[in-house]
């Protein structure tokens, strides 16, 4: 659930749930490019379609 300050900065309900996630950018050689961290998004509505690579 939110917190007081997600709650005013995302404009929603107490009752709104939300989703905290991390996105990490890894560059072909294994160097982490780009960290974004915490990403939060109302839960109600957003979609989350990613893909996880198991080669290797």
């Amino acid at each position: 659930m939110p917190t007081e300050h997600e709650v005013r900065t995302l404009r929603i309900g107490t009752g709104v749930p939300v989703l905290r996630y991390t996105r990490r950018h890894i560059a072909d050689n294994g160097r982490i490019v780009e960290v974004a961290h915490p990403i939060v998004r109302r839960g109600d509505t957003t979609v989350v379609d990613f893909v996880i690579d198991l080669d290797d």
